[in-house]
């Protein structure tokens, strides 16, 4: 089975620093003092982007992966087109440009999250002329990750496509879509999501995509919160001038014709709705190290387990295997899980910390 990747490629500088140099002002918040120089631990350079994260994880879960993106003419992108052949990951579609590799420098923080400085550089000049449209017919699957600039704006085209040439049954078309498409390209998105086969986002970009739909309440009328359900089930959304249910949420994109949709809510699990059902399950239990990456090891694993024919509810638990299993290491592919892997850890995970309710 072939999956084309399409998005960012960039080179993550991950930060090790003494932890004793932070100056906490509080729990959500880190700072340094001005003037202070902080001792590094060590640097972890390794190739990143949506583009190359989600192909070199449908790779190893045995698929055939070719990734479409654009770097530079330098020795960076050089570096990322190696790494992504020692995975067995295509790259004939991907393109360079006279601007640098773009790059991202990663600061975990005390809580296991992270800070990230990022510097879009070639991934802002990818353009339609890129996208090898003539060529979707030889995929069975589509990954569209985060699109910059002009791109963004040729998604309805790009997903349109996908849909008329792939010739494969069942999922076509999955896209999880960057904060600039949520921000200045919405309206894109949105013209996109008839041609969307599933549709994936983070809980703070669900709040942006509201925002940019212009739903038909801007209060919310409560529906569907569920008081002794998870995080966001159990109240309703309030975000800027406008409130919603989870539950709201997922009727109002069902409405344009997206089949499965996906809300990840980082350290506390995550929500997929169909027409029908509505699935939660919790994060894994894992000590993390830091973040980076676990929403493109969920969203590749899902769609992947879904494309090999399993079930739901075990797409969702291998999700929540494979995002767990990134975030114990630095790197984003560092932690991705081969096939038999995965395999196994779905075999020993309690499959009844999963909750479904009727949508």
């Amino acid at each position: 089975m072939k999956v084309l990747t399409i998005g960012s490629a960039t080179q993550d500088v991950i930060i090790e620093y003494q932890e004793n140099a932070l100056m906490l002002a509080n729990p959500s918040r880190t700072t340094w003092q001005e003037g202070s120089k902080i001792e590094v631990k060590k640097l972890h350079r390794v190739s990143g982007g949506g583009a190359t994260n989600s192909a070199a994880s449908f790779t190893l879960l045995g698929f055939q992966t070719t990734a479409c993106f654009k770097i530079g003419n330098d020795s960076t992108g050089q570096s990322v087109l190696k790494e992504l052949a020692d995975l067995s990951v295509t790259t004939h579609h991907s393109v360079s440009s006279s601007k640098e590799t773009g790059a991202s420098f990663i600061i975990p923080t005390p809580g296991k999250d992270r800070v990230i400085f990022a510097h879009h550089g070639a991934n802002i000049t990818l353009k339609k002329e890129d996208i090898p449209l003539e060529s979707f017919g030889f995929y069975n699957c589509l990954y569209i990750t985060s699109l910059s600039g002009k791109t963004a704006d040729f998604l309805p085209t790009i997903a349109h496509t996908a849909q008329q040439r792939i010739l494969s049954r069942g999922i076509k078309v999955a896209v999880n879509p960057g904060i600039n498409q949520l921000t200045h390209n919405a309206v894109a998105l949105k013209a996109a999501l008839p041609s969307i086969d599933v549709l994936i986002m983070n809980a703070d970009e669900m709040k942006l995509f509201m925002i940019s739909l212009k739903p038909r309440f801007f209060r919310s009328t409560g529906k569907g919160i569920i008081p002794e359900g998870p995080e966001l089930l159990n109240t309703t959304i309030s975000y800027e001038k406008i409130s919603f249910t989870l539950y709201e949420y997922f009727a109002e994109i069902l409405s344009y014709g997206v089949k499965r949709i996906v809300v990840t809510d980082g350290k506390h699990g995550v929500y997929v709705a169909t027409k029908d059902m509505l699935y939660f399950h919790p994060a894994a239990q894992v000590t993390s190290v830091n973040t980076l990456g676990a929403g493109d090891a969920f969203g590749s694993c899902f769609v992947a387990s879904l494309l090999q024919g399993k079930k739901l509810e075990d797409a969702i638990r291998c999700g929540i295997i494979n995002a767990g299993s990134v975030i114990m290491h630095h790197g984003a592919k560092v932690g991705l899980l081969s096939l038999s892997k995965l395999g196994q850890s779905l075999e020993s995970l309690n499959k009844k910390l999963l909750q479904i309710f009727p949508i």
